[in-house]
């Protein structure tokens, strides 16, 4: 019953979020095609299409991080992949990629803790592109990998204990960048939220 509830509550806080940017008309720098046209995702787009077929979640070649940063990864977007098929039933989505993970800042003292932040861009493939409503930053690229929000606005939040990371929670930012004033207040908050939890 609680996970149920959480459920729905953390799909009700990326729509009031997704909302809200849009009417704060955020705008970004470069778009989807810029992405998609440089040299280095040639290569793993096609690896990427070529394993779809055969395992669901994939991780692009190039990302280098630890382990428990990409294991928190998987978790974060398979079940956001999970939520996604439950709510927009009719966008067909088959499958998810992690197509960019990596380390953003640390905050070497936050209230005490020492937070480590990475920046992450996921997308996932839809068998019915025709389907789906662009909405805020989504994108649907030519072999039909969409972006379901921002590109590259998620952002994964650990907590360092020694050499161990832990994950605490992900939070989405499209107009300001960890270590900004913004960032940090919008951190806080969310920290708040979930040590209430």
């Amino acid at each position: 019953m609680i996970m149920k509830h959480l459920k729905a509550f953390i799909l009700a806080v990326t729509a009031v979020v997704l909302i809200a940017a849009v009417c704060a008309g955020c705008t970004f720098t470069g778009t989807a095609e810029d992405k998609w046209q440089k040299e280095s995702v040639g290569d793993t787009a096609d690896t990427a299409d070529n394993n779809s077929a055969t395992e669901i979640g994939i991780v692009m070649d190039g990302i280098d991080v630890p382990d428990t940063v990409l294991e928190a990864a998987r978790e974060k977007v398979g079940q956001s992949f999970e939520d996604m098929r439950a709510y927009f039933t009719d966008y067909g989505y088959v499958n998810w990629r992690i197509e960019a993970l990596t380390y953003s800042y640390t905050y070497d003292d936050l209230d005490g803790m020492k937070l480590v932040i990475y920046q992450m861009n996921y997308e996932f493939l839809s068998e019915s592109p025709e389907n789906i409503v662009l909405a805020g930053g989504m994108y649907i690229t030519e072999d039909n990998w969409v972006m379901p929000g921002y590109p590259d606005c998620t952002y994964l939040i650990f907590r360092q204990e020694g050499d161990t990371l832990v994950f605490l929670k992900s939070i989405i930012e499209n107009d300001c960048s960890p270590g900004t004033q913004l960032f940090t207040e919008d951190l806080r908050q969310i920290l708040s939220l979930s040590e209430e939890e």
